[in-house]
């Protein structure tokens, strides 16, 4: 017997690589900022390389670097050891202005 909301799993249902049938679910929502650096006094890029810091629902925090491999549209992402939290300052070009990461 299905349970409420169990009627249209196959809109949720995906084929992996293997040809194997997988179920999405949600592990974690929350809200994201995409941090990239820049060299303080000319504001250019100084490296590829993104953060990623994810503020989850339950206050949870994680961080990821994002760093391109050589092969094109391919990424490596690593986890932070340690995360520096939403409220870390980054400066927002759009505004000119310090803000914290995640407000």
């Amino acid at each position: 017997m299905m349970s409420a909301g169990e009627e249209n799993l196959e809109e949720a249902i995906t084929i992996s690589k293997r040809g194997k049938r997988e179920l999405r679910t949600i592990f974690a929502r929350g809200k994201f900022a995409l941090i990239e650096y820049r060299d303080p006094i000319t504001k250019e890029k100084t490296e590829n390389k993104l953060k990623l810091v994810l503020l989850r629902d339950d206050g949870g925090v994680e961080e990821f670097f994002i760093i391109p491999l050589k092969q094109a549209n391919r990424f490596l992402l690593l986890k932070s050891e340690k995360a520096k939290g939403p409220k870390v300052k980054a400066w927002n070009p759009k505004t000119g202005k310090l803000e914290e990461v995640i407000p």
